[in-house]
């Protein structure tokens, strides 16, 4: 299986994520999301998408930023070794991972008694599920179920729910863009953890890509320690970036 190119990935990413936070384009080497509800730096960062031209990126980002009282989150291919050392020479420091990988492999999922995967659940459910699996409370719930609520009448997206004697589970979204099904949000509720919930979501995931002929992909975190999961079930890195951050001295 020939493998997607690269922009494509990143298109795919940064239009999935530019539903949840705005999106500027900052050319010609990159863009910004930016959230005033989602106050994380996954939601307010800078991406490069070439290696060149990335310190003008930086300083935009940081300028954006720092309006708005936040410290500056870039990420950079690891291939761009250079402006990885000069962006650490100015005051960033890396703070995570990100591996993009990608499906070449039957997703084998053991069903927990009685699961089921709901395709379109309400965005109520899905959202509250999502909150659950992610940060443990509803605290973000008025900013969250609005965006899955227009997500889910998207033709490009589809969300699946896995629920267990009519409770939810867990929660997954497919984002399609040309050729590619990218997988986000991939979260179990943590009462219903290790039981396989995530493999049946993913098994799902897959029977819909390869029915549609599309590449199925999905970006790990190392901070979540999710990476040898996905390499478990058929997923291969394609490629990675650093996330790297600097301080901004105004943010209390």
């Amino acid at each position: 299986m020939e493998n997607p190119d690269r922009k494509d990935l990143e298109l795919n990413e940064v239009r999935w994520w530019s539903n949840w936070a705005r999106l500027t384009w900052l050319p010609p080497t990159g863009y910004l999301l930016a959230s005033d509800e989602l106050r994380e730096s996954f939601f307010n960062r800078a991406g490069a998408l070439t290696c060149t031209g990335v310190n003008g990126l930086a300083e935009a980002a940081e300028k954006k930023l720092a309006d708005r009282r936040m410290d500056s989150t870039i990420t950079v291919f690891d291939s761009c070794a250079r402006t990885i050392a000069a962006l650490e020479d100015s005051g960033y420091k890396p703070v995570d991972t990100m591996v993009v990988l990608m499906s070449k492999g039957p997703i084998e999922a053991t069903s927990p008694a009685h699961a089921a995967i709901i395709n379109r659940p309400s965005p109520r459910s899905w959202a509250r599920a999502y909150l659950d699996a992610f940060y443990g409370d509803q605290g973000l719930s008025a900013s969250v179920t609005p965006i899955v609520s227009h997500l889910s009448k998207a033709r490009s997206t589809t969300l699946l729910e896995a629920r267990i004697k009519d409770e939810t589970a867990g929660v997954l979204a497919i984002f399609r863009t040309k050729g590619l099904a990218g997988v986000y949000c991939v979260g179990t509720i943590p009462k219903f953890r290790k039981l396989g919930v995530a493999g049946i979501l993913l098994a799902k995931a897959r029977a819909i890509a390869m029915a549609e002929g599309r590449k199925l992909v999905l970006q790990s975190l190392a901070s979540e320690g999710s990476k040898q999961f996905y390499l478990n079930r058929g997923f291969v890195p394609l490629y990675s970036k650093q996330l790297l951050t600097k301080e901004n001295s105004n943010v209390v």
